[in-house]
Parts: structure tokens; sequence; C-alpha cells
């Protein structure tokens, strides 16, 4: 073999490489394949993108999916998920990607081959990924109201419980909890202004609470459990304190509530949305024991002259 034609054969072969190893990924953040199962939240919209055949496709432009190959068509083949735009369940289309809207709790699949119209070849070996639509995370304070209390208490544990059907690496959340003290009379009126700390617990989107280090339980129920501040009377006057479940500091302008890990990754292309606490309240309040007063009676002297 001459050395010219080695020299092209490993440029070739150099080519090739230099391709699959600088797109790993599509676009951003599509990076992991379909060799790992993938999860997602009912109802958000997400999208599929194929990494084209690089010797149909040579000048493709991974970081912004263009220059896809003029001959190239993909066909994608899935059933009980509604597709956007030309995609249709095996039908051939010059796309890369297919984009499906408001998914249904549910196990799916999701077949692909590349096809070429120009020598008429298409891969005989789909690629196949498996698609677990669970229900978004559902979080609730079982944790009850004591009002009752006489005196100071210690510290009391209060415990959240979230219910997402996601293994137990993917259990990850991002919320927190307020807490209010306020002193107030025998009526409940309060008395002054109250005390808030807004971030007494804040697991946020860049660092949630996750399974196994700040979470029990297991998939698909998890729970969170943390301890109030002493529950001291102030002021001689009945206190109260008042845990609320609300967002992560960091969640911008959505509504309260908890966001998950898979939650967020679902919301890629719609933007970031928040799922409500229900129970998200806890109270406590710390009575002064009552002091008695003394007894009186009618003076031993009252008619003594």
């Amino acid at each position: 073999m001459k050395r010219s034609t080695l020299l092209n054969l490993a440029l070739v072969i150099l080519a090739t490489f230099m391709f699959a190893s600088a797109n790993a990924q599509i676009l951003t953040n599509y990076s992991e394949d379909e060799a790992t199962a993938m999860y997602q939240t009912a109802g958000r919209t997400f999208r599929l993108y194929v990494m084209p055949d690089p010797i149909y496709s040579p000048s493709y432009n991974a970081a912004t999916n263009a220059n896809l190959g003029a001959d190239s068509q993909w066909r994608f083949v899935f059933a009980g998920l509604t597709a956007t735009g030309p995609v249709v369940s095996n039908v051939p289309v010059a796309q890369n990607w297919v984009e499906f809207t408001n998914p249904t709790v549910g196990v799916y699949t999701v077949d692909v081959t590349e096809r070429n119209t120009l020598i008429g070849c298409e891969d005989a070996t789909p690629r196949t990924t498996t698609i677990n639509v669970v229900a978004a995370p559902l979080a609730t304070c079982p944790t009850a109201d004591n009002t009752t209390f006489c005196g100071d208490q210690l510290a009391q544990p209060i415990v959240l419980n979230i219910t997402e059907n996601v293994p137990n690496a993917l259990a990850a959340y991002a919320f927190s909890v307020e807490e209010e003290v306020q002193q107030i009379d025998g009526s409940g009126a309060p008395i002054g202004g109250p005390s808030v700390n807004s971030t007494f617990v804040d697991f946020t989107l860049a660092a949630k609470a996750k399974h196994p280090a700040n979470l029990g339980g297991a998939t698909p129920n998890f729970t969170y459990t943390f301890n109030s501040s002493p529950l001291k009377v102030l002021g001689g006057n009945r206190t109260r304190y008042t845990y609320t479940f609300k967002k992560a500091s960091d969640a911008g302008a959505v509504a309260d509530g908890i966001i998950s890990a898979v939650s967020q990754k679902s919301d890629y292309i719609q933007g970031l949305t928040s799922y409500p606490f229900t129970d998200n309240k806890v109270i406590f309040i710390v009575n002064p024991t009552p002091v008695t007063g003394p007894v009186y009676h009618i003076p031993n002297a009252f008619n003594y002259y």
C-alpha cells in the first residue's frame, strides 16, 4: 500500500474519531444516551435527538444541531406518546429529533433508525430509548399541630413525606422552610411583630436534599425530618412557632412548592415549575404555666373590736 494511501486512511480514521469525541453530546445538555433509561415528569414536553452518521453528515455541528446530510432521514417508532411537528410514528422524516407533549404516567419506548435516500439504505438495528414517565413529586407534612404545650419545650421533630416513583439515586428535592415566632395574648391576637427566618431550612436548586444523605425511606416514598427551634415562652406571653414549607430560595418567580431533580430536568423546554405542598404548615404554641394566685378569706379579725 502506498504511503499516501496509508496517510489518507489514517486521516479518515482520525477525523471519524474526532467527530465521535467532539460530539459526545448534542446541543448543550443532551449528553446522556439511550443506554440509560430516561425519567420524565408527566405533562412536561421533552425531546430526543439522534446523533447523525458522520459519513452522511460530514459537516454536522453538534453545538447547534446543524448541517444534517441532505439525504439523511430518521424513522421514529413509538406508541402512546404524542409527537409534534412533522414526526409521525414509523414514517421517515428529514429531522433527527422528536418532541413529545403532555406525556402520561407509564413506560414507553422509542425506536429510531437512520436511513439515506440517495443509496436507499437503512440501519437494520434500531436504537431504543426507554422513557419512564412518572407523576410529579407529591410532598405533604404529617406532623400534627400542638397548641397546648405547657411551658418551655425541647425542639420538636417535623417530617415531610415525599412521593415520587424514581430510583433512589435520582431522589433529590429543592424546597425551604420558613420559621415565624410570634408572641400572642390569651385570645391568640399578636403582641408586637413576629420574628421571621425565611430560610430556616433551605435546599436550593443547586444543592437539593438527596438520598441517602438527607432523605430516609426508599422509592417511591421518601422522608425528610428536621427539628424546630427549642420552643420557649418569650416575654412571659404565649408564643406561637409556625413552620411553613415553601419554594427554594433560588427558585425565582415560581409558586411555592417542591421541585425534584427529575421535574426540574423535565422543565427544560417549558420552563421551571413547582408542585404545591399539601399540609404545608405546622404550628406549635407554648403557653406560660399558670401561676396560682393567693387564696382570700374574710380576715380573722373581721368583727373583732
